[in-house]
């Protein structure tokens, strides 16, 4: 019985070559799709449940309540519209003083109205949507929630609930 040899030499440079000729384009189409998906996901707008109703002098708004760190980043963020009788309220949890909000990526006009224990302590009215940085930071007194709503032709009293 005679016993084959077969000569047989892997050339291991030029197999690492191929596999990366197959797999590098596979990685790199891999990543552009995270990339957009992850994109597409960071940009809708989130929808909260209506949590709360809120009646002002005969007008009635329903609220989404903002209560998590990725809910109040978020916000308004993205929105094309906003109904008339719609809005967000921001629970931060505890009190804040000098109060920062601003209307980056939000698309439609908003009054923001900071609250204390359901105290109006600072209104601002019409804060205009803005795309680009820089963008106008508003900043309340001192709050415990904020509230945004579209453009409301409500008075609010400040230092009334």
């Amino acid at each position: 019985m005679q016993i084959l040899k077969f000569q047989s030499k892997i050339d291991w440079y030029a197999a690492g070559f191929k596999l990366l000729n197959i797999a590098g384009p596979i990685a790199g189409v891999s990543v552009i799709l995270f990339t957009a998906v992850v994109s597409y996901i960071e940009t809708r707008p989130q929808k909260l449940p209506l949590q709360y109703k809120l009646t002002i002098n005969n007008q009635t708004f329903y609220l989404e309540a903002a209560n998590k760190p990725q809910e109040l980043e978020k916000g308004l963020k993205w929105r094309n519209n906003l109904e008339s009788d719609r809005g967000m309220l921001f629970n931060l949890g505890r009190e804040y003083n000098h109060v920062p909000f601003w209307m980056y990526q939000v698309k439609v006009p908003l009054d923001i109205i900071y609250l204390k224990n359901n105290v109006v302590t600072t209104i601002v009215h019409n804060a205009p949507p803005c795309m680009k940085n820089p963008c106008p930071i508003y900043y309340g007194v001192t709050a415990t929630q904020v509230l945004e709503l579209k453009r409301v032709l409500v008075i609010f009293n400040l230092g009334r609930n």
